[in-house]
């Protein structure tokens, strides 16, 4: 490889590593205590807010939107068929530690923080299984919507009084909808709206690899020894904070059905 090669090798791994950096000042997570957010409608499929995905962590020190959340042909979920079906405990072990870990997202706007725009916020089946609860409760209404939806108060800490079988003290989130009902900014404030409507689409923050990276790493993983069969440097390295699957649609599709329609409305002040 010529010295102009390497030189434009590492150009281009730190233009991505500053497009991570970038993407990952959207991702948002509660801090020890209280705070206040409020789910917006996904730009990309507003009927639904929820993003539910896939990954594979700490593959070789990094992680991977797994192909198979979205129904495409997956190398890694492969081999952890084929270990499965191998009838080895050990390999059936080693296809429990590949196997892909849902994780769950949904676009909100930070209470206080209503300049930085829509920010993603990843969690797990606890914290989804509360949020559907609220969604689902009749009292409530669409708490998303955005000229009558809810702020929800996020109660946040990393050690509970609540142990697990090890007696091991783990993190806690409570969930709870404010019993006022608010547009989620002010219409008069234009440069709010917009950043409501300047969504991004989350599969620009994880980026699905192509089947032969992913199968290279897959490889290289189970044979750390080996040399791998091609360059993996430029996966995914923040790790999200775990329904439908996001849409094909386009950045910048307008939103259809009921909530495009209110889209609209809100939008046109």
């Amino acid at each position: 490889m010529s010295n102009i090669q390497k030189l434009a090798d590492r150009l281009k791994e730190i233009e991505a590593g500053e497009k991570s950096s970038e993407f990952a000042k959207l991702l948002w997570k509660p801090k020890e205590g209280t705070q206040t957010v409020r789910i917006v409608p996904y730009k990309f499929n507003p009927e639904n807010p929820f993003i539910e995905l896939k990954f594979y962590y700490n593959l070789g020190g990094k992680t991977y939107l797994a192909p198979c959340t979205f129904g495409k042909p997956d190398p890694i979920q492969e081999v952890v068929e084929a270990l499965r079906s191998s009838g080895s405990n050990e390999e059936k072990d080693i296809a429990n530690t590949l196997r892909p870990t849902p994780r769950t997202y949904a676009p909100i706007i930070v209470r206080g923080k209503e300049e930085e725009g829509v920010k993603f916020w990843g969690f797990g089946i606890t914290v989804y299984k509360q949020l559907l609860k609220l969604m689902t409760n009749a009292k409530y209404g669409d708490i998303t919507s955005l000229t009558e939806g809810r702020d929800i108060d996020i109660e946040f800490h990393k050690e509970s009084n609540k142990k697990n079988a090890s007696g091991q003290s783990f993190p806690e989130t409570t969930l709870l909808a404010d019993p006022s009902v608010t547009p989620v900014v002010n219409p008069a404030r234009k440069d709010l709206i917009d950043k409501i409507k300047d969504q991004t689409d989350i599969t620009k923050i994880f980026p699905l690899k192509s089947y032969d990276e992913l199968k290279a790493a897959v490889e290289q993983w189970l044979h750390p020894d080996a040399e791998a069969t091609a360059d993996t440097n430029s996966a995914v390295t923040q790790s999200p904070a775990a329904a439908t699957p996001p849409t094909d649609a386009t950045a910048g599709a307008a939103p259809s059905g009921p909530l495009g329609s209110e889209f609209e409305k809100f939008f046109d002040k």
